[in-house]
């Protein structure tokens, strides 16, 4: 997975991104929903209408219903997923910005961390450098 750009809900308010990003198409809500009825056959039908409404409103992208779904297939413990097991899943990392990384530094930490840059943010912010390395983030380029 190639990650160009990442956009936060809101930095001033986050410490944590996600690294989905994207557009969520009809295309895939279909898709999904046909995989989990044929996952979970005894779901009932209202289960759809509040799953495809949840997905919306909490701003999934395709590529993390999908990775959404593919999880709570292998993961499920239960003869029947909830709806929260999808809408909760999200893989984030954490980002610091410049006056947090400067304590970072002071705290003898600072070489373990990297500028990288945010969709939509003038500035950079700070990762660690295993999150860049992991989920190939893109570096602040001045």
């Amino acid at each position: 997975m190639s990650l160009q750009h990442l956009q936060p809900a809101s930095l001033e308010y986050s410490s944590e991104v996600s690294i989905y990003t994207g557009q969520l198409t009809d295309k895939c809500i279909v898709e999904s929903v046909a995989t989990i009825k044929k996952a979970f056959p005894a779901l009932p039908l209202g289960f759809y209408d509040v799953f495809m409404d949840m997905v919306s409103e909490n701003h999934f992208t395709d590529t993390r219903l999908r990775d959404a779904v593919q999880h709570v297939i292998c993961n499920c413990q239960y003869p029947q997923p909830t709806i929260a097991q999808f809408i909760s899943f999200d893989k984030r990392f954490k980002v610091y910005t410049y006056s947090q990384y400067c304590k970072l530094c002071d705290e003898g930490d600072g070489k373990n961390y990297q500028p990288v840059a945010i969709k939509g943010n003038e500035k950079p912010v700070w990762a660690h450098i295993n999150d860049i390395k992991q989920l190939n983030l893109q570096l602040w380029q001045k």
